[in-house]
């Protein structure tokens, strides 16, 4: 039975990623079509669609049926397939690739976020059109993650939410594509690939399990998706390829901060090349193509004024006095500051204002962190260094990088950024990356590329992430696709049910057998919420106020 079900996954892997591919195939990029450049863009185009089809319906499985319908049409009329063109070679290549990443897929260990708020968010989706205070049903959709919208049309019937996941697998596997791509297609090696060569490694050895995803890793792809194209603006005279570049680096950006706000730095790439070639550039912004940004950041605005009050958390100057506005979620930033600072490990000595307070909580943050980020290190530069080993080197010198002191400038800032608010190694991946690669900068400029030498090291890496999962399987009892459930049981909450709508409780004295994982909502009906909330409708549109 296992073997049809590979099949069938397989087969959905590739229909999805066709389908997304064709929505990417809408935006006019200015640069030879790229299947999965357009993958990248059609996640965008997507989570527009749900975002803004959402204020008027739930998501359910026939308007999920018809997105992804109308992707592999728009696929279809835009290409002109026969098959042959399923024989190239390379194609082949890439199916044996995705093959290699199917493990990964296979039983799940849940992130600690997943059960929490990822899932109840999704299913919040899919039982409801958009609800007015939706942030009171719990803290964490105080700033939504667009990413978390994607989840919405991947459910089964009746919530099966094996395919949830399936967005970020698809991502992270058609990054992996798209760098493997750029880096053996070329003849001249340049700067840029190189950047996308310390990447591919890390990504390889580190990002082996789903559960290590969230919506984290959505986010920095997106984010060093901008980077990358920074180098190739910088890396051209042409002044239509860098209206195409800066194009595809304001895209890019944005959606990786509307994923993730800690990634808000990454702007910082768009506004100083605007400013730099404003002469080349100030027209470009009113191009049909960056409809699609402002339609994006539209939509996006909106529905944070419609879960929250606010335009934008966590600053009160975007609220409105809207009966679902919570001004307790205004103090949401310093909550998280002292969970990301590891505040736990300093209770007992500080109060909360005290830690936060003149630097008093590094000491503990780096005590908690150094082995992680240690280990995050090295594994950006021990496989770098170990492949220049194997490169022979140059006889000249052709890299030439006139951006160089704005790239130390942005990681500065960038940094700073990601300590004073947000401390977590994962939340800064991209910033890391980047820095070790302009360390490495002079060595890479020294050295021959070698597509042999590089191939080897990417079937080895591969096969290193494949033998992992295969070992992690070979524990399990039952593989099967998916991510591991917790079947929690739950409470109505008899005090604020109305006729509007139910709002349940996780029973956690009976399901004190699933450990901490018990108190979280899972896929309990909606509402799940431990917030005292009042609910009413009014023209066909739910509210809830805490």
């Amino acid at each position: 039975m296992f073997f049809p079900k590979l099949l069938l996954f397989f087969g959905s892997v590739i229909l999805i990623s066709i389908s997304i591919s064709g929505y990417g195939n809408l935006i006019k990029t200015g640069i030879k079509k790229n299947f999965l450049l357009n993958i990248f863009l059609g996640f965008i185009v997507i989570s527009f669609v749900i975002t803004f089809i959402h204020f008027f319906f739930k998501i359910n499985l026939l308007i999920s049926f018809l997105i992804f319908l109308t992707g592999i049409l728009i696929f279809l009329i835009k290409k002109n397939l026969n098959f042959y063109s399923f024989l190239n070679k390379k194609l082949i290549y890439y199916f044996i690739i995705i093959l290699l990443f199917i493990p990964i897929y296979l039983s799940q260990k849940y992130h600690e976020d997943f059960g929490y708020y990822h899932l109840p968010y999704a299913i919040g989706l899919i039982e409801e059109k958009i609800i007015f205070g939706f942030s009171n049903i719990n803290p964490t959709y105080v700033y939504n993650s667009l990413w978390l919208n994607i989840y919405s049309v991947f459910f089964l019937q009746d919530k099966n939410f094996d395919f949830l996941t399936l967005p970020s697998f698809i991502l992270y596997v058609g990054f992996i594509i798209f760098s493997l791509n750029q880096i053996i297609s070329k003849k001249n090696f340049i700067l840029s690939d190189y950047y996308l060569v310390v990447t591919l490694f890390y990504f390889l050895l580190k990002f082996t399990r789903i559960s290590e995803f969230g919506v984290d890793l959505p986010a920095i792809i997106f984010s060093i998706l901008a980077i990358y194209y920074f180098f190739k603006f910088s890396e051209t005279e042409i002044i239509q390829e860098r209206k195409n570049y800066f194009f595809l680096i304001i895209i890019f950006s944005i959606f990786s901060i509307l994923i993730k706000l800690s990634t808000l730095p990454i702007i910082l790439l768009s506004l100083y090349l605007y400013i730099k070639y404003f002469r080349d550039l100030k027209f470009s912004i009113f191009n049909l193509r960056y409809f699609l940004v402002y339609a994006l950041l539209t939509t996006f605005f909106i529905q944070q004024f419609i879960y929250t009050g606010c335009f934008l958390f966590p600053s009160n100057l975007t609220c409105l006095n809207v009966s679902w506005f919570n001004k307790d979620y205004l103090t949401i930033s310093q909550n998280l500051m002292l969970v990301n600072k590891s505040y736990n490990l300093a209770m007992d000595i500080f109060t909360a204002e005290e830690y936060l307070k003149n630097f008093n909580w590094v000491f503990f943050w780096f005590e908690r962190n150094f082995i992680e980020i240690s280990e995050h290190f090295l594994t950006i530069i021990l496989p770098s260094i170990l492949f220049l080993f194997f490169l022979k080197k140059k006889k000249e010198n052709i890299f030439f990088f006139k951006e160089n002191a704005f790239i130390y400038t942005f990681l500065f800032f960038g940094l700073i950024f990601w300590l004073y608010f947000s401390p977590v190694y994962r939340f800064a991946i991209h910033l890391f990356l980047t820095l070790i690669f302009m360390l490495l900068f002079n060595l890479f400029n020294k050295k021959q590329f070698s597509k042999k030498v590089f191939i080897i090291f990417f079937s080895i890496f591969i096969m290193f992430n494949f033998s992992k999962n295969i070992l992690r399987l070979d524990k399990e009892k039952n593989i099967f696709f998916g991510t591991q459930k917790i079947q929690n049981k739950y409470l109505k909450n008899l005090d604020y049910s109305n006729k509007y709508a139910k709002i349940y409780i996780p029973d956690v004295k009976n399901n004190s057998q699933n450990g901490w994982q018990g108190r979280l909502c899972w896929n309990i009906p909606f509402i799940c919420s431990t917030q005292n909330l009042i609910i009413y409708r009014k023209n066909n549109y739910l509210f809830l106020i805490k």
